[in-house]
């Protein structure tokens, strides 16, 4: 069970990737003429993994609170 949980997990990482990359390509498909093709390519695929590197997180842990020293006190 767990492993299908992580496949489908990966599959869509994956998928979202390619998305992005993508809409990356055909946004900026005047740019590719300048830049060249491969060079183009290798910094579409670096930008959608930095667009997507948030989403692999689900949830972002609360910070704890600190309680100062006189807090504590009070409560005691």
């Amino acid at each position: 069970m767990a492993k299908d949980n992580k496949k489908s997990k990966k599959v869509k990482e994956v998928s979202l990737k390619t998305w992005a990359s993508e809409l990356l390509d055909g946004t900026f498909s005047d740019i590719k003429a300048s830049v060249g093709k491969k060079k183009f390519k290798r910094k579409v695929k670096k930008a959608s993994k930095i667009l997507t590197s948030g989403i692999k997180k689900s949830a972002i842990k609360p910070k704890a609170k600190k309680v100062s020293k006189k807090e504590k006190v009070k409560a005691n």
